[in-house]
């Protein structure tokens, strides 16, 4: 199965890249898993956010293949724990799931026609994070949900 973090937004700050990079490199070890960094929309500063929220929508659900398992991080998503996150993970992979995309919206957010296609919205805290910071926290936690489906002691119960 292959897991991709797709993000709207600038590039990473150094330490923000080391530390996914960390994660990617054990990551090899369990899944096919890949950052994709998705542009902000041209001109976007110019545009009504309702407006820039309908063009990365459209752009992300162009970008999507028809059975794709899009998961929509949303501050109104479901709550889980790192062994409900890693059930998660085998029920996928059990079902046969090819390729899982974990949505990371732009600064607004994510555009209601792109929440409407996915089949999971998850939200990682009731706290605010910046973007970037998202991006580490989901990579170590994908990576914990691995340990835990192998038995392995990064995670402690």
């Amino acid at each position: 199965m292959k897991i991709q973090l797709w993000s709207i937004g600038k590039e990473n700050d150094h330490y923000i890249n080391d530390g996914i990079n960390i994660f990617q490199k054990r990551l090899k070890h369990y899944t096919d898993f890949e950052l994709k960094l998705i542009p902000t929309v041209k001109q976007a500063a110019n545009l009504a956010v309702p407006e820039l929220k309908k063009q990365e929508g459209k752009m992300i659900l162009d970008m999507l293949q028809p059975n794709d398992y899009l998961v929509a991080l949303d501050e109104r998503g479901k709550s889980l724990t790192t062994l409900q996150m890693a059930e998660f993970i085998q029920q996928r992979s059990n079902a046969g799931t090819r390729q899982i995309i974990i949505l990371i919206g732009g600064a607004f957010g994510i555009d209601e026609s792109v929440l409407q296609r996915a089949q999971l919205k998850l939200s990682l805290s009731a706290l605010t994070f910046p973007h970037q910071l998202v991006r580490l926290i989901f990579v170590e936690q994908l990576y914990r949900a691995y340990t835990v489906l192998n038995n392995e002691k990064y995670h402690h119960q």
